[in-house]
């Protein structure tokens, strides 16, 4: 932006008014004039607008850069939003995502419709802009799903046995679903849960933070498996499948939660063993 002075100086070049020409002072009185004007009631406006646009362009840029990983209509979308609106919706449909338990198994059209249609109708209350916005938000579920899914892809850190990585490795590669997002997400929610947990699974905890520890050495219906399986067996890469889960679960527990390994070696040895 240019002083007061420094707009006088090009204007008089623009116009090439000279100053010293005695004849024509009352005329370049009145001009000087007009630049002062001008100045103030339409550059400095003008460049505030202007200023305005390249900040609000920065900020714009700034937020697409955290959608990089997303389809570009999806980026364009937000943005398009966050300009508009000044909402950054992504974080707001994320927020609903994450209290779907079973949020990382899904892999079929209908279950991404059906969450697409119930986080829209949530949103649309606080979110009017988004009427008639059902088709890109199922587009945004579906692929924050797959995006999900990569950024945790952990298989070739995690090795249990040939067998169960195999049928992650599977899992992935057929269905975009990754099973160790879901039980790393899964013990996490269950850790936090204390209520969730069968009686005889609960041990007086010794730490003043929390009423109870989860005793991961029962033999039976760990982590509330039966009823998870009930919910997820139809699933085609879960059906047959209990014994894996349940120990791709305690994989999770152990190194993620309670660090025991020295149980983690006598438990893989014995359901192994038993699942061969």
């Amino acid at each position: 932006m240019l002083s007061l002075e420094e707009y006088i100086s090009k204007r008089k070049k623009e116009d090439r008014i000279n100053e010293f020409d005695i004849e024509s002072k009352p005329q370049n009185m009145q001009t000087c004039m007009n630049y002062i004007f001008e100045y103030f009631n339409q550059y400095i406006d003008a460049s505030k607008l202007d200023e305005k646009t390249v900040l609000n362009e920065e900020r714009l840029e700034k937020y697409k850069k955290t959608l990089h990983k997303y389809d570009s209509e999806i980026q364009d979308w937000l943005v398009e939003i966050y300009d508009d609106y000044d909402k950054q919706l992504n974080r707001s449909i994320e927020r609903y995502l994450k209290k779907d338990d079973l949020f990382y198994l899904y892999n079929t059209e209908q279950e991404f419709r059906s969450i697409s249609y119930d986080c829209y109708a949530q949103l649309i209350k606080k979110n009017p802009y988004l009427k008639e916005q059902t088709e890109m938000l199922f587009l945004f579920i579906k692929d924050y799903h797959g995006i999900q899914g990569e950024s945790k892809l952990d298989f070739q850190k995690v090795y249990i046995s040939e067998e169960i990585n195999e049928w992650f490795n599977k899992t992935w590669n057929k269905y975009q679903v990754n099973l160790i997002a879901f039980a790393s997400d899964y013990v996490s929610r269950f850790f936090d849960n204390e209520e969730t947990w069968n009686v005889k699974h609960r041990i007086k905890s010794k730490d003043s933070w929390r009423k109870y520890e989860y005793d991961y050495k029962q033999k039976s219906n760990l982590f509330n498996i039966n009823s998870l399986h009930r919910r997820i067996s139809s699933k085609p890469f879960i059906k047959g499948k209990k014994q894996f889960l349940e120990i791709l679960l305690m994989y999770c527990w152990i190194h993620e939660i309670d660090g025991d390994e020295a149980y983690w070696q006598e438990y893989i040895n014995k359901t192994l063993s038993s699942s061969m």
